[in-house]
């Protein structure tokens, strides 16, 4: 606890000055202190808060690391707020693919142990 209260004084020592919030549109709502000047900020602001940034047409694909193993995501944008289309793949379908591999030529009664140890998640499966 001591050594990690001492690596978060470092950090706040060594953290450089000025703004720690970017001025991109796309990316963070704008300051709280423009909004009161005039209308289009405010607008800016509702649209941003409400609805989300609109995020330009194209596809996304990338993977997180999560407790069970690997989760990959798969966005298409039609240039719109929300997605025109998100695939989500988590760990337990792959996971329960291996059964009937692991099954082969053992009893009905290891069918048990198996499936414990394999710890899927039947919600998971049919994302």
């Amino acid at each position: 606890m001591w050594q990690s209260l001492r690596i978060v004084e470092q950090c706040l020592n060594n953290m450089p000055q000025g703004q720690y919030k970017a001025d991109h549109a796309l990316a963070t709502p704008p300051r709280k202190e423009n909004t009161m000047k005039d209308i289009e900020t405010l607008i800016d602001h509702f649209l941003d808060v409400s609805w989300g940034p609109v995020m330009p047409a194209g596809e996304a694909a990338f993977a997180a690391e999560g407790a069970k193993g690997n989760n990959t995501y798969y966005l298409v944008s039609d240039g719109s707020t929300g997605s025109y289309r998100t695939r989500i793949r988590t760990p337990s379908f792959p996971h329960l693919q291996t059964v009937p591999g692991l099954c082969r030529g053992l009893e009905v009664a290891d069918l048990v142990s198996i499936l414990g140890s394999l710890d899927f998640v039947m919600g998971d499966v049919d994302r």
